[in-house]
């Protein structure tokens, strides 16, 4: 028994980022359009409209491009402290492009994986493909969703439950400990926040069964942006405050002057549209309001440890420690890199206790807890990396989730051009699985290139403009 990244059920309901037939242009070709912000949305949506004719800037708070795509040189190897795969490898909209980048990648397996229990006073280890066969959630899950998906599909609407609903009706209780904590650690890290506030709907969108050929980029997810933008107009350390506009006309307000442009691609996460962390005059229509409000910003955080050298074993890609003082999904990066490097993540309630640790405090649960996993005693780390994604103020979360009540139609809400000037873009604006994903934001920038250039978007998941 496998399960999926975002599903585990019944196949996609939502609608992809295909937008129909070619139509004309909302902007005069050859208009000047701002793009705010220097992630994937932004380059997916800087490259499409370049090669369709239009002068684009790119603006950037940040001192560097990609986002919440972050990769820390200082360790042996790279290592990515924000995006660090492509889901569904092969199939992904961007592998073309990672092939031609020429960057190192590893393909993940996530059968190959150890799962430790160390809530009590002795460490429990059994296989994940042991907790799957256990747990059976496929099939727990189907018994109880049949209906509520069926009810959805025909126009029902959300239902209010979340994820943490269905689990404690057939999950809580009628499994092993061991199985049933470290499965549910598992959801919490990929969702990004306790399962009883993901929208039970987020059950419903379609996902590949695992192990899905993930592409584990070990040659930095930021390189991968430098290389995408690399003829790209970026402004870098520009802070937008306010983005004043009217049909056909903007004007961007900076801390380094005003921008005029005939459009803008706003791609800033939902954290930031949500709290108007840049001003919109006029603001968001009222339904882009309302579908903002149903999606949340999850959290998952990093700590990257280095070590002098390999003084565990090799042969596990992931190690899952439930339990203990930092429960943790350890990336075992000796076995794709050969670097001495494990990459902690950790989502959920443990996440958000991360944000109030120090590095060195962080650092030590990690590595005693993988000490006492593997029954080894090893050398200190001499370096660590601590993320604290909501603590930023140019993220405030690691990417989005949707908020029980949520009706999986938000993205596309929040993708309709609002008079043909303001577009939005990013993970976010996504209605279907690839929603969180590097791929999802990429596609989300270049449906709003399209919708600006009057292309037609490519209806498949794996497909892009250019």
């Amino acid at each position: 028994m496998t399960t999926s990244r975002r599903d585990f059920l019944l196949g996609s309901g939502a609608a992809g980022l295909g937008c129909g037939c070619a139509r004309r242009p909302r902007v005069e070709p050859g208009a000047k359009v701002v793009i705010v912000g220097a992630g994937f949305a932004g380059i997916g949506a800087a490259r499409a409209l370049r090669k369709a004719g239009y002068a684009t800037e790119i603006v950037e708070a940040r001192d560097r491009i990609g986002g919440r795509a972050w990769t820390k040189e200082t360790t042996p190897a790279p290592v990515d402290l924000g995006a660090s795969w492509l889901h569904s490898g092969a199939k992904n909209a961007l592998a073309g492009l990672a092939r031609e980048s020429g960057l190192a990648f590893n393909i993940s397996d996530y059968n190959n994986v150890d799962v430790f229990g160390l809530s009590g006073s002795m460490v429990e280890k059994k296989p994940i493909t042991q907790v799957y066969e256990e747990l059976d959630i496929a099939d727990r899950f189907k018994s109880q969703l049949f209906w509520p998906y069926l009810r959805w599909r025909l126009g029902g609407g959300a239902s209010g439950r979340s994820i943490g609903d269905v689990w404690e009706e057939a999950v809580a209780g009628e499994v092993d400990a061991l199985s049933g904590e470290a499965y549910r650690m598992i959801l919490e890290t990929q969702y990004a926040v306790p399962l009883h506030e993901e929208a039970m709907e987020s059950l419903f969108l379609g996902g590949e069964q695992l192990p899905n050929h993930e592409w584990f980029m070990t040659g930095g997810m930021q390189t991968f942006a430098d290389y995408l933008a690399k003829d790209l107009q970026v402004r870098l350390s520009t802070h937008v405050r306010e983005i004043e506009w009217s049909r056909g006309a903007a004007r961007i307000v900076t801390n380094n002057g005003e921008i005029e442009a005939a459009a803008v691609v706003l791609t800033v996460s939902a954290g930031l549209l949500k709290r108007q962390a840049i001003r919109l005059t006029p603001g968001l229509p009222a339904d882009a309001r309302a579908a903002l409000d149903r999606l949340g910003m999850g959290l998952l955080n990093k700590i990257a440890l280095s070590y002098p050298s390999v003084s565990w074993p090799v042969d596990s890609e992931y190690f899952v420690l439930a339990g203990g003082e930092l429960p943790a999904i350890i990336a075992n990066h000796p076995v794709y890199s050969g670097a001495p490097v494990l990459l902690g993540l950790t989502g959920g309630a443990t996440s958000r206790r991360l944000e109030t640790m120090s590095d060195e405090e962080a650092a030590a649960r990690l590595h005693r807890d993988f000490e006492r996993a593997l029954g080894l005693k090893l050398p200190e780390p001499d370096g660590a990396a601590v993320t604290r994604w909501a603590s930023d103020p140019l993220a405030g979360g690691s990417y989005s989730h949707r908020k029980p009540g949520a009706r999986l139609d938000e993205g596309d809400i929040l993708a309709r051009p609002v008079d043909d000037t303001l577009f939005l873009a990013g993970e976010a604006i996504v209605s279907d699985d690839d929603a969180g994903n590097v791929s999802g934001a990429y596609r989300s920038g270049q449906r709003a290139a399209a919708q600006i250039a009057g292309l037609s978007a490519p209806k498949k998941r794996n497909a892009i403009l250019v």
